[in-house]
């Protein structure tokens, strides 16, 4: 069964980021999320957060459950949560409310 990828960002809340597909799109998610997490010092972030998000949102199985997936809307997706100053990204992604680029992955 695959999993939305546009669920699979709502329910959370880099460089190199890879946004090809939806699997690869959600492993860059993942690891954009956890850079600036780590970034902007949150505790308890270990270098296995990546894989550890990865896994929570099944990103594996990441795809699009209506609509296409938008490669150039995943990619302004990370580069927008790249670019969150700490407190927008410590508000927003612990509320799990994402950057407005990242509305259109899934088209």
């Amino acid at each position: 069964m695959r999993t939305p990828f546009l669920v699979v960002c709502l329910l959370v809340l880099a460089c190199g980021s890879d946004t090809s597909n939806p699997v690869a799109a959600c492993n860059s998610f993942a690891s954009a999320v956890c850079s600036k997490a780590s970034s902007c010092g949150v505790s308890g972030i270990t270098s296995a957060c990546t894989g550890n998000l990865e896994s929570s949102l099944n990103c594996a199985n990441a795809g699009c459950s209506s609509g296409s997936f938008n490669s150039g809307a995943a990619s302004q997706c990370i580069s927008a949560i790249n670019g969150l100053n700490c407190s927008d990204a410590s508000t927003d992604l612990s509320n799990g409310t994402l950057p407005s680029a990242c509305n259109s992955v899934c088209q």
